[in-house]
């Protein structure tokens, strides 16, 4: 009996060094990995913690004495675009005109219908007030179906497209024409703060200006911090990565609905990816804005940078903000700001 106490004692006293040693490497590696890490700015330190991303440290913040000066120089904008921008905006306020007269539908008409589009018994699309422009030719699946109906009435038309086949059902509502406004002195007076044309293209073309500078010191930016990034050394933690990266997932859902189309294919066909190319793109996005995080909390935390709030809010024109995340996100780019631009210079600065 006593032999067997002792027997258990040893067993449990083995099982007990065993656990001590154990938990002394996982204490040293975690020492030893943050005993590496660059401290980076308070702010940045909570944005960190508010996106779940405690875990990722910065351990060389490398390349900040290379940083090279970027000009910007001020181009001028050409006319092609002004007009380029003019036709945008005019296309934007063109509204369909119904004509009352019209009741059977006929070429090169307007047709507003409500719509429902079907792959097989799965519906894909569907709105209430769609617009169909009639081809010249009648050349499309729907332009044929439509031209000879009349208002009131219901139609269903089928098509086939690289082995797919889809179904449309569509109530016709009304036949007229879409009609685009022109530029002139009461349509400025109407959408824009100018008293003319002429007041208008002046301030048209400086806010174009503007935006070219603007686009030009963004990229200067992401080139900077770019280099700091590919230079400096990191310890990330792939999940709270992987987690992260499901932000620029989403970034592309969206970008999909905006095209009608459902995710895997979007990647497919706009983007030319396969399923497995797609989520390693967005993993390394995701990851790279992580690595830019802490390059921005360790540069800022390293110049001692001071965080104004009222300027913070005025550059997003706010009041206030209670959004504790949404306020440091402002501050990391307030800090992004603070500091890149001393290795920036404009024109208009000088």
């Amino acid at each position: 009996m006593i032999k067997n106490k002792n027997k258990n004692i040893i067993i449990i006293s083995v099982f007990s060094s065993i656990l001590i040693i154990l938990l002394s490497i996982i204490v040293s590696k975690k020492c030893l990995k943050f005993s590496k890490e660059v401290a980076i700015h308070p702010e940045i330190k909570r944005m960190m913690e508010y996106l779940n991303l405690d875990n990722c440290i910065i351990t060389e913040l490398n390349g900040v004495n290379e940083i090279q000066q970027i000009h910007i120089t001020n181009e001028e904008v050409d006319q092609r675009e002004i007009n380029n921008y003019i036709n945008d905006t005019l296309k934007m306020k063109t509204s369909f005109q119904a004509d009352p007269m019209k009741k059977q539908i006929k070429g090169n008409e307007c047709v507003q219908c409500a719509i429902i589009k079907y792959e097989g018994d799965k519906k894909i699309y569907s709105n209430d007030n769609e617009y169909i422009i009639m081809d010249s030719e009648q050349s499309s699946v729907i332009s044929k179906a439509l031209l000879g109906k009349n208002i009131g009435e219901t139609l269903e038309t089928f098509e086939d497209i690289d082995g797919k086949r889809y179904h449309y059902y569509i109530n016709i509502k009304s036949i007229g024409e879409m009609e685009t406004p022109i530029l002139d002195d009461a349509f400025v007076r109407q959408y824009y703060d100018a008293d003319s044309t002429s007041e208008y293209l002046e301030k048209l073309e400086k806010s174009l200006a503007t935006e070219h500078t603007n686009s030009s010191f963004l990229q200067a930016q992401n080139n900077i911090l770019q280099d700091l990034v590919d230079k400096s050394k990191f310890d990330l933690d792939k999940k709270q990565v992987t987690d992260y990266s499901m932000k620029v997932v989403n970034s592309y859902v969206n970008e999909a609905y905006l095209y009608n189309k459902d995710l895997k294919t979007y990647y497919t066909e706009n983007l030319n990816m396969s399923e497995s190319e797609f989520f390693d793109n967005c993993y390394k996005q995701g990851e790279n804005y992580v690595k830019r995080m802490l390059v921005v909390g360790a540069l800022s935390k390293s110049k001692n940078c001071f965080i104004n709030e009222n300027e913070v809010l005025k550059s997003f024109n706010l009041q206030e903000c209670s959004d504790d995340e949404a306020y440091t996100y402002m501050e990391y780019q307030y800090l992004t700001e603070a500091i890149t631009s001393p290795y920036i210079t404009i024109d208009n600065e000088e």
